[in-house]
């Protein structure tokens, strides 16, 4: 079996690391496997929703110290490159991703959940990001990743301390949407992905668009005709069903 594993439910994408016997730590053949899987379900339109977890009840303790303490420079720079790259292909991915957080999600394992768009977690699991007692200073992606995510005081703290937070802390300061008993977990994130599906796909798609536009661009400085996404969807078919769905007061059928 590979080190990503996909499996495709209908118009939910199922991820995971498959590396259970290292807590799913992210190594070079994780990254290489998980941006080829990532840019190939991209371009399938019958996908509505991605989850990405981990195996073996942890979603990923961080990068593979035992492979980073081996790099030279340029082996350090490929790296950085190859899971930057990875990264930004899952912020990227067409659809609305979330991340389901047991166990750990540590170091480079946090920075994968942060580039989802929505992360729950297990009220025991532990996050944080330990580089400063590894000697390792992050990346300016990660960094930003992190700042959006938490604000700069936060950011600062989880760096400095270099400790590990519960999920409440977690949800308290933003890093995570929501903590819930680990029984539980996969159940509210089946519910999430259902809720993600039932709605128009055009408007999804676009409004996770415009979502990070609006993170870019926060007073629309380079925005010409601020209606042009409302007045755009008045021409697709999701809306014609929408709106005779919710006046006919049924479920719509989005294509």
């Amino acid at each position: 079996m590979g080190l990503v594993l996909f499996e495709k439910d209908g118009p939910v994408l199922r991820v995971s690391l498959n590396r259970p016997a290292v807590l799913n730590a992210v190594n070079r053949g994780v990254l290489g496997e998980l941006q080829s899987g990532l840019d190939s379900f991209g371009k399938d339109d019958g996908i509505r929703a991605l989850m990405l977890f981990g195996q073996g009840g942890c979603f990923a303790s961080g990068a593979d110290i035992k492979e980073l303490a081996g790099l030279d420079e340029t082996g350090i720079r490929d790296f950085h490159r190859l899971r930057e790259k990875t990264f930004s292909l899952l912020e990227g991915f067409p659809c609305p991703t979330l991340a389901v957080i047991e166990g750990y999600a540590l170091g480079t394992g946090l920075e994968l959940a942060l580039s989802c768009d929505f992360r729950i977690s297990a009220e025991n699991a532990q996050l944080g990001i330990p580089s400063a007692k590894l000697g390792i200073v992050e990346s300016y992606e990660y960094i930003a990743r992190l700042v959006r995510a938490v604000g700069p005081f936060h950011a600062r703290k989880l760096l400095v301390t270099a400790e590990r937070i519960n999920a409440g802390t977690a949800m308290g300061i933003g890093l995570v949407e929501e903590a819930v008993a680990s029984e539980q977990l996969f159940e509210r994130a089946e519910s999430i992905l259902s809720a993600i599906c039932r709605n128009s796909p055009y408007a999804v798609k676009h409004s996770k668009r415009l979502v990070e536009m609006c993170v870019k661009d926060p007073n629309l400085f380079y925005v010409a005709d601020t209606a042009l996404p409302m007045v755009k969807s008045l021409g697709y078919a999701d809306f014609k069903e929408g709106t005779s769905a919710f006046m006919e007061k049924r479920q719509a059928e989005f294509q």
